[in-house]
């Protein structure tokens, strides 16, 4: 949740912009689309009630709206701005006080005193910020130090920053610090917004928020204890040394000096979370190798062209290696059984030796074909009578009476199956009647058999089978493949690296090196393979078809193909932006830690991620990654020395393991309470700000950038 200090709803000044003039309904439909949970409308030295009420009525649901103004001090002869935040509760009373001193007064030239500021306001339980240094007009130190002296609580007294920059540099200086969008286009607040300050703690209501500047220690555990928890006893070390620790479904941060152990604490998590049933391990940077991850060499990978729409031809290929010619009835068979004389009496009278044969082709079509409709509507009325779930949604009778209707159809379809069956068999036992009787014939009075049938008809279906079968495997070959994209991780400002499988079908042409076979088939047989299978096409009606096919069993390896898919070849690599492109070390490191964060899990255990990367990446990218991770109730658990992650996490639980005089002692706290308490209560407690500035890298730096989120 997001925090809006200084907002403008009102053109007031004549220096004011239109443009911060915005109405109920528009107000509410624009926060609507923000983080933006609390919200302070700071209107310069002007205060309006019914649109306060409004705006708070509108919004109820989605954003606290907390009364203010922006009044211009007049303190030792220099002008300033100083923001009044009131508590909700008084916001009646807050009104009748600022009209008392506005009344009849012009905004432009308005100017009031710090003395009279408190004197109006401070039994009012307001919060005040002033614009310091960088943000114009501002409060000098020494105005401030005055404000601190008459207002009944210092602590709600904050410095007004321009940006999350200014906020950091102010904190790391002792500072408390803030800002707000000072909006003065509405139009733009969608996009300002998410750069406003945020709430790691849930804070509900205005006194909650006071409690925390005043780093109210109750009122911090109340929060932290409405996230859930976890109290384990592990020993990472030995017996003598049980560590008692509270995890959070958020961020925890592990940290100290090198060598104290933390990595061991991690495995030792990790075991035990293994034992309660999950499937954790402890994320190393240098355990693994990106090309390895992604399986650049395509180890495993595995896919088959019916995926891409295209066909296997496995029957096709089949029947191309086993085909045979077809005889062609010759001449001479015909002339043998005419040159001998038919001189037997019963023979002659035999008419059944003079029928000819039928063609069973289209007979056993038609059969198969009725016979594959057939089966298909048996399947349909067992998946119906077998679906439970159809009965969640459809009405019984309604499916019996489907039933009824395919059963009906079941039944027509069996009657034609049967007279296709009848038919083809007819054919088939009267061309077999035919062979059989011209066959005894012969044998009885030793006069050649009369040819059956020319054979030509079979020669030419076998040719065009031939040709039929060529060309759907080349048809399928020729289909081109969209390559496959998986999301690799995010480069920061780079882009976005993508693992790309470029996918070809072997066309007998294809020669980049790159690239290598899907499945366990060599390339050169692949090649050889298509380059005949193109030969055998192009060799259909001529006397050698068959010399092209013995050539094309004959390669060394064709065993092996039986499919398309056994002519895939891939290559797999990295691309970004659409290009080709090899990550450094540095980079992998990058995406390896991305995709760990990336994958769907309760649990993460990572040690020192910050090996090998950038501030600039950790801050920008991996940093928002663990804070969405919290945000989605998981346990992330980090080893770390990097402060961007230790400190800019703003983690809801901090582990620090301390070595001092040859012992080792566990402390656990957070920057809200900015205290670490040793477990077993043997040693000091510590400061957290200190601590961390003094422990981990980059500490002071990023312990200042913690301005960019409200909770110090």
């Amino acid at each position: 949740m997001k925090i809006d200090v200084h907002v403008h709803t009102r053109k007031v000044k004549s220096g004011d912009a239109v443009t911060r003039n915005i109405e109920t309904q528009e107000f509410a439909d624009i926060l609507k689309n923000t983080d933006v949970k609390i919200l302070a409308i700071t209107n310069h030295n002007h205060f309006d009630l019914k649109q306060f009420e409004e705006f708070r009525d509108g919004v109820s649901t989605d954003c606290q709206i907390w009364p203010g103004i922006e009044l211009d001090i007049l303190e030792n002869g220099v002008r300033s701005h100083l923001l009044v935040i009131c508590n909700p509760k008084n916001y009646v009373q807050f009104n009748e006080n600022a009209e008392s001193i506005l009344s009849g007064k012009n905004p432009d030239t308005f100017t009031i005193s710090l003395e009279e500021v408190v004197e109006k306001f401070d039994a009012l339980d307001c919060v005040y910020i002033a614009h310091y240094r960088v943000k114009k007009p501002d409060l000098g130190d020494a105005e401030l130090e005055h404000l601190a002296q008459i207002v009944s609580n210092s602590k709600r007294i904050l410095k007004e920053a321009t940006n999350a920059i200014s906020v950091g540099i102010y904190i790391s200086h002792g500072h408390n610090s803030i800002y707000g969008t000072d909006i003065h286009d509405w139009k733009d607040y969608v996009e300002l917004s998410k750069t406003l300050p945020e709430l790691r703690l849930p804070v509900e209501s205005f006194e909650q928020f006071c409690l925390l500047l005043e780093k109210d220690e109750a009122t911090i555990n109340t929060l932290l204890d409405k996230k859930v928890k976890e109290n384990i006893e592990i020993v990472p070390f030995t017996a003598a040394e049980l560590i008692r620790l509270d995890i959070y479904n958020d961020i925890n941060i592990l940290f100290g000096s090198k060598g104290t152990g933390k990595t061991e604490i991690l495995e030792s998590l990790s075991k035990y979370y293994n034992s309660k049933g999950y499937k954790t391990h402890v994320y190393k940077s240098n355990d693994a190798h990106l090309n390895d991850v992604f399986d650049l060499k395509g180890s495993n990978f595995n896919v088959n062209v019916p995926e891409f729409g295209i066909g296997e031809c496995l029957d096709e290929i089949a029947f191309l290696k086993e085909v045979t010619e077809e005889e062609v009835t010759s001449l001479t068979k015909y002339k043998l059984h005419f040159s001998v004389e038919e001189t037997n009496k019963i023979s002659q009278k035999l008419k059944i030796k003079s029928i000819n044969q039928e063609d069973e082709t289209n007979s056993l079509r038609k059969l198969k074909d009725v016979k594959e409709i057939y089966d298909e509507f048996v399947y349909f009325i067992e998946y119906i009578e077998e679906n439970e779930k159809l009965k969640e949604y459809i009405d019984q009778p309604l499916i019996d009476e489907l039933i009824q209707i395919l059963e009906k159809f079941i039944s027509k379809l069996i009657d034609e199956t049967e007279n296709k069956f009848v038919e083809s068999k007819s054919t088939y036992l009267l061309n077999h009647i035919i062979t059989t009787f011209l066959n005894e014939i012969s044998k009885k009075t030793g006069q050649p058999p009369k040819p059956t049938k020319t054979g030509f008809a079979e020669y030419c279906r076998n040719r065009i089978k031939i040709e039929l079968a060529a060309k759907k495997i080349l048809s399928n070959i020729k289909t081109a493949i969209a390559p496959i994209e998986e999301y690799a991780g995010s480069l920061g400002e780079k882009g976005e690296l993508m693992c790309q499988t470029n996918l070809f079908i072997q066309n007998g042409n294809f020669t980049e090196s790159n690239y290598s076979s899907v499945k366990n088939v060599k390339k050169t047989p692949q090649k050889e393979f298509v380059r005949e299978l193109k030969s055998i096409l192009a060799h259909i009606f001529s006397n050698d078809l068959f010399e092209k096919i013995a050539k094309m069993n004959d390669i060394e390896g064709v065993e092996s193909i039986n499919t398309v898919s056994d002519l895939l070849l891939k290559y797999r690599h990295f691309t970004l932006n659409g290009k080709l492109y090899s990550p450094s070390n540095g980079e992998s490191s990058m995406i390896l830690l991305h995709k760990e964060l990336m994958d769907e899990k309760d649990i993460y255990l990572i040690d020192e991620p910050e090996k090998s990367l950038g501030n600039d990446y950790i801050n920008d990218v991996i940093v928002p990654l663990l804070k969405e991770k919290a945000l989605l109730g998981k346990k992330v658990i980090i080893a770390t020395h990097d402060a961007n992650i230790a400190v800019r996490t703003l983690p809801y639980n901090s582990i620090y393991r301390l070595h001092d005089q040859n012992q080792y002692f566990t402390l656990t706290g957070n920057p809200f309470s900015n205290s670490l308490k040793c477990i077993y209560g043997t040693t000091p407690d510590l400061d957290w700000k200190e601590i961390s500035m003094k422990t981990l890298e980059g500490g002071k730096a990023a312990f200042g950038e913690r301005g960019k989120i409200y909770g110090n």
